[in-house]
């Protein structure tokens, strides 16, 4: 997580200083297995492996004694729901990319960097359209926002951080430039 920490100090010393912070809604209860097993058999060939990743993902779950079949979503918590999640979004970074923008994302958890708040709110704007239109996910409006990079105080990379590898407040204290003793 330091690393990412870093690459926002990066993008926002190069002049990205707004971002976009998205939260995409449920976004492990909502994922279609279908769409995200295209995607996963552009990578994988062996038929083994990607039937087995489908009964991961089918695999039934407990809910108070009751016994439900799932339809859709990931496992949270699973080893394997990261990587699944990055397979599913490599479209998004790629596009994202090409367009020139700076990014960080760690499975559902992603921050655009951009130079203007118009331009951050077009990017909204299209990732949203691209979520729903292409991979049937929602943003969650309520949680994403286009901010000016210093009043974010690096919040959301401060939230992964912890949860990620323990208490990062020092080092994000020196990252905003307050001395670590306060």
């Amino acid at each position: 997580m330091h690393d990412a920490v870093e690459r926002a100090r990066e993008y926002v010393a190069e002049g990205y200083t707004w971002a976009v912070d998205m939260d995409v809604e449920r976004f492990f209860d909502r994922v279609n297995h279908d769409i995200l097993m295209a995607r996963v058999a552009r990578r994988v060939a062996d038929k083994r492996l990607l039937r087995l990743i489908r009964r991961f993902l089918e695999a039934s779950v407990m809910v108070d004694g009751i016994t439900l079949a799932k339809e859709e979503g990931t496992p949270q918590g699973g080893s394997l729901s990261p990587l699944l999640a990055n397979i599913l979004l490599d479209d998004l970074d790629r596009g994202l990319t090409r367009r020139g923008h700076r990014l960080l994302r760690y499975a559902d958890d992603c921050n655009i960097y951009v130079r203007s708040r118009q331009a951050g709110m077009r990017v909204m704007a299209s990732v949203q359209r691209f979520l729903q239109g292409t991979l049937k996910l929602k943003l969650n409006e309520s949680k994403s926002r286009v901010d000016k990079t210093p009043s974010m105080r690096l919040e959301a990379v401060e939230a992964r951080a912890n949860s990620y590898t323990g208490d990062s407040r020092t080092r994000l204290r020196r990252l905003e430039g307050v001395p670590a003793g306060e």
